[in-house]
């Protein structure tokens, strides 16, 4: 996972995190991107049938209306440092399985923010009428391979968004990297642990 590196509980839930980012699959993407602000609706399915979507947003944390773009507790190498909460980094609706994951390298910071969730009756009809709510729309759609996963299927969107959209502020960062790099690592990491 491109850009962001956590540290899980067990191998169980790490196995879990790769399943989920894999099976994502990103339905629509926003047309216009807004600077600062991915918008998106995220659904997947329940083990009783059921469909839950959630629509929020993804904003870049500022400080004074500055972008921050670098987020890192330690250079992405380390591991044995204390990392942010994930509670921290997603207000609210953070699934069991996933509670107690640490992140330890993020860039750039962008918290996520759910707006709304309902939990519609169904799976496949579902999909097909979310897909279609949704087209006419300037807003991502991610199907998540489980509504517990939600966050994983955002991350990866906003991972895509990064590949095909690169900020200029952050290329400039990276390119620069080697002359800090006893200071600040900010190579991406290749996969999670």
């Amino acid at each position: 996972m491109p850009k962001i590196k956590v540290r899980t509980k067990d191998q169980k839930v790490y196995d879990k995190l790769v399943e989920a980012f894999e099976k994502t699959v990103i339905v629509q993407k926003q047309k216009q991107l807004t600077y600062g602000r991915w918008d998106f609706v995220v659904f997947g399915q329940t083990d009783k049938n059921e469909t839950v979507l959630r629509e929020g947003y993804a904003e870049q944390a500022s400080i004074k209306r500055v972008p921050i773009y670098i987020a890192s507790l330690a250079q992405p190498g380390l591991t044995n440092v204390n990392g942010i909460p994930i509670e921290e980094f997603i207000e609210e609706d953070v699934p069991e399985q996933y509670q107690g994951l640490e992140i330890i390298h993020v860039d750039p910071l962008r918290p996520l923010t759910i707006k709304k969730k309902d939990t519609l009756p169904g799976a496949s009809r579902t999909s097909d009428q979310i897909c279609k709510d949704y087209e006419d729309e300037n807003i991502a759609v991610i199907h998540a391979p489980h509504e517990s996963d939600w966050m994983i299927a955002v991350m990866k969107y906003l991972s895509e968004c990064d590949k095909a959209f690169p900020d200029v502020v952050q290329e400039a960062f990276s390119r620069s990297a080697p002359l800090h790099k006893d200071f600040l690592s900010l190579e991406t990491p290749s996969q999670m642990n």
